[in-house]
């Protein structure tokens, strides 16, 4: 499929949108929940995916980790321009926080719960705990420091905690 996009045969673009655009628009949604916003970043992350596809290598990844590497770079470019990160946690250390118990509640409820976080917060824990990124990777992506980083998702944690705790009337 990708060659022949490559080839911008149409037809192959239209069945590589539709066979990943429901992916991408809930992976843009968990950061910013805002659907006008998600279908701008699906706008730009597909022009991105077409305009580079012949850069794609089946060896290195599938197309659709390739493509929500673009959905996810896309959408942290979108959000860091809609204002600064703060970054004044460079010498703080990660406090370590013990799992979340997520089993406890449905996909919606955890998805509220994301939802409430700082927007920082919110793009930090998606990033790591459910994205896969390293805290190196993320301080790059973001352009804050890696403290800055580990600082940002403890605190997302212990909101979330106390979230669900409030959840269940403790």
């Amino acid at each position: 499929m990708a060659d022949a996009c490559a080839r911008n045969d149409q037809r192959a673009q239209r069945l590589l949108y539709d066979g990943y655009v429901e992916v991408l628009y809930h992976t843009a949604y968990r950061y910013c929940f805002r659907r006008e916003q998600v279908e701008d970043i699906l706008q730009i992350t597909f022009t991105k995916a077409f305009a580079a596809i012949d850069r794609f290598d089946a060896s290195k990844a599938s197309l659709k980790t390739w493509l929500r590497r673009i959905c996810i770079n896309t959408t942290m470019d979108v959000l860091k321009q809609e204002g600064k990160w703060e970054t004044q946690w460079d010498d703080e250390i990660e406090i370590a926080v013990p799992p979340l118990p997520f089993d406890q509640l449905s996909v919606e409820e955890i998805l509220r719960l994301i939802k409430e976080l700082p927007r920082e917060q919110r793009a930090i824990f998606n990033l790591y705990e459910i994205e896969g990124y390293t805290h190196d990777e993320i301080a790059v992506m973001l352009g804050i420091n890696v403290n800055s980083c580990r600082v940002y998702l403890s605190r997302a944690k212990k909101e979330l905690r106390q979230a669900i705790r409030c959840n269940e009337g403790v």
